[in-house]
């Protein structure tokens, strides 16, 4: 089980750098503004067993007092797919942000991204978010 939870962990933290790092951010400019506690998320393809309630935020360009805000509210949106991997937009982001969003196991949101500008471009301003194990 131990394992399977490293594996998790390091998926989902590529979900949230690979998040950040496809909106144009460069490595360095990412921060790591700790965890948030959100609404309960379920990972895809582990029956269940992989659960939390708790959000890794990452932000560039961004406050972490803002990210942080974003991510425990964004947290409780419901996905127009269930598709695991599959990116689809959510509104209710800051305005003038773009925001996207893979589902978990149930189509709730288990990591998402903001920035400004279209997904796609390169921003200077992005944070990203993304269930945390344990």
């Amino acid at each position: 089980m131990k394992g399977l939870l490293v594996v998790l962990s390091i998926m989902i933290a590529a979900v949230v750098a690979s998040s950040a790092l496809a909106a144009g951010e460069q490595s360095e400019g990412i921060v790591s503004c700790g965890n948030v506690v959100g609404a309960k998320w379920v990972f895809p393809g582990t029956g269940g067993k992989v659960t939390g309630n708790k959000y890794g935020v990452t932000a560039s360009g961004v406050s972490c007092a803002i990210a942080k805000q974003y991510a425990i509210k964004l947290s409780s949106t419901k996905l127009a797919g269930k598709v695991p991997g599959h990116s689809y937009p959510i509104t209710g982001g800051p305005k003038g942000y773009t925001c996207h969003a893979n589902p978990d196991a149930n189509g709730k949101l288990l990591a998402g991204s903001c920035q400004i500008g279209p997904r796609g471009t390169v921003s200077n301003h992005v944070f990203s978010w993304g269930g945390r194990p344990g």
